[in-house]
């Protein structure tokens, strides 16, 4: 989406409606962050928590490498 088309949509809000869409998007971005800061505690011991781990991050596996190797040097 484009952020004139952004911008057009959420024109039509009122603010009443753009507050309760920012405290829903706040509430989303710390789920996301705990989710990430629990994944993050023990290490993978499966593919599939790999896998789960790099989703979190919003990297494929190979990305989520590359941010480990930034990391731990």
């Amino acid at each position: 989406m484009l952020n004139n088309e952004v911008d057009e949509k959420l024109s039509h809000l009122s603010l009443e409606q753009l507050n309760n869409l920012l405290e829903k998007v706040k509430q989303k971005t710390a789920e996301k962050k705990q989710a990430i800061k629990a994944a993050s505690k023990a290490p993978p011991r499966t593919q599939n928590d790999i896998q789960k781990l790099a989703e979190l991050q919003g990297l494929d596996l190979s990305g989520l490498m590359r941010e480990i190797s930034k990391r731990h040097p």
